[in-house]
Formats: structure tokens, sequence, C-alpha cells
């Protein structure tokens, strides 16, 4: 399935007129599907996925945006947006859309937001190592070790995701390698590499997570961010609980994915990606 989605940019907005999203998020409000982002040379925006219309953009003249994310919190949804990974700008996904605060932390796609401990976090790579990031206070307050310790070597992580598994917080992490590995955020360490990984040239990794009526999943999708010719990204499923691949990598996108993220649809999870090259955006079902 493919979706075009409107432009809200108007000839001589941003500093090179129209262009297509390159950073994108998704969420499920009320039943439908809401595409939230936009390009570094273009501010935010957000659209109705079946429709492709145009819900709220931002001014013209605001920053563009490098990295856009998603947060569900009790009772209200979020898109998160970044210029060149620098503060982060909070937007409602229901209501008028329109930008609710700023952070005082770094963002971009490799980190995970979501909610720890009843409060919301960002993780990922800062400075010289993996930090746990208050978004109430803007500081860290915890740290993990860099090195991701395969049967392959030690392995650079790119990409990590917040689950609950079983009733407990956990992390889970994307290498660059193509192995997917939980973190223990109560011991600070690593966990085992789920089953099923399969070692491949290094490449860049972006890692979703979810839940529906049943385990809790995880999406990881490859990317090559130079875009080299022939190059096909790749999407595969993990079942969280029990620590291994729920089936083999699919075809997603030629040229690579800018995004993934994972949500709900009628009651059951779907991956969204969003295409580096071919442009679009897709809807993936997925089954355990």
């Amino acid at each position: 399935m493919v979706h075009r989605l409107d432009s809200p940019w108007r000839p001589g907005d941003g500093p090179d007129g129209p262009a297509a999203p390159t950073a994108l998020a998704a969420l499920v409000v009320d039943g439908r599907i809401v595409i939230g982002g936009g390009s570094k040379n273009q501010p935010f925006a957000q659209w109705d996925l079946d429709t492709g219309a145009v819900r709220v953009f931002a001014d013209p003249q605001d920053f563009g945006v490098d990295t856009a994310g998603a947060l569900e919190l009790p009772g209200r949804s979020l898109f998160l947006t970044s210029p060149e990974a620098d503060a982060v700008a909070v937007w409602d996904a229901a209501g008028t859309g329109e930008r609710i605060g700023e952070l005082n932390a770094r963002y971009d796609r490799t980190r995970a937001a979501g909610m720890l401990d009843h409060r919301p976090v960002l993780v990922g790579f800062d400075e010289s190592s993996n930090r746990v990031w208050g978004l109430d206070v803007g500081l860290p307050f915890a740290e993990f070790d860099t090195d991701l310790e395969t049967e392959e070597g030690v392995e650079m992580v790119t990409s990590f995701a917040l689950a609950n598994v079983r009733g407990r917080p956990r992390l889970i992490a994307a290498g660059g390698h193509g192995s997917v590995v939980p973190v223990d955020l109560d011991r600070r360490a690593w966990g085992e590499p789920f089953a099923g990984n399969e070692p491949h040239d290094e490449t860049d990794i972006m890692v979703a997570v979810g839940a529906a009526a049943g385990p809790p999943i995880a999406v990881t999708c490859t990317d090559d961010p130079y875009s080299l010719q022939g190059f096909t990204s790749t999407m595969r499923a993990w079942d969280l609980e029990r620590g291994h691949a729920l089936s083999r990598p699919v075809a997603a996108h030629e040229g690579g994915v800018v995004g993934v993220q994972l949500t709900e649809l009628d009651g059951r999870p779907v991956a969204v990606t969003v295409g580096r090259v071919d442009a679009s955006v897709r809807v993936w079902a997925l089954t355990r």
C-alpha cells in the first residue's frame, strides 16, 4: 500500500522550496493514523494518512525537521522533532496539533522516547556513553556500557527502543551488524542477543517497539544512509518475551528507510515505514 501526502509548503518556503519529507513519525489518534514530520528544509507538519490531507503545519520560518519521533503518554499522544539533533520540540498529535513545549535534550532517530518508571525519558548514545535522560528535567540519570559484544565481536549499537516485558522496563538495542539485544536497565547490563540474528555487512538499523493483544513486538529496518545503488532495506519482527525472530527478513524499500514506527490499528500491531528514495509510506500487518 502506497500513500501520497499533500504538500503544505508553498514555493519559496524553506531555503530550497518544497521538498519531500525526510523525517516522519506515526501515531493512531481516534482510530486513524496520523503522520508528523518534515525535512531539513521544511518545518513540521501533520497529515491524515488515509487521505493524505494536511492537518496542521508550522510557520514557514520555523526550524526544519532533522528527526521526528512519537511518544504515547497516559491520555496524550505527542510528536517529538529536532533540527540537527538540537533542542526537542513537542507537538500535540490531537486537538489543534500545535507545538506545546520544548525540551533541553538532544534527540535523533537512534534514541528511544517513552515512559520509564512513570516518567518520560529519552535513551541513546550521547557524547561517549549510552545514557537515559529524564525529559522532565532535561538531564541524564543513568548510564550503561557502549560496547555490545556478540559472537561476531564488539558491535556498534545504532538504535534503541523502550518496551515493557513481563512487567519490567526493557531497552531494546539494534546493532550495526544485525544483532538485536535487550538491556536490563535495573542492572545497567546487556542481555543475550535474540535468536535468529543474521549478521550482515555493516549498515544502519532502526528499531521500533509496540504491543497488542499478545507478547510485545519489536520491528527492525536496515538502512544505508549513503543510498548506494541497488540497496534494499529489510524489515523483521521480533518476539520480545521469547527473545527470537518471528519471521525471516522481508524487503521493505529500495534505497533504504528514514523511519519505522510500530503502532496498533483496529486492535492489531502494524508497522509504518518511510522510504528514503522511493518517498513512500507503507503500512505492514504483523502476525505472530
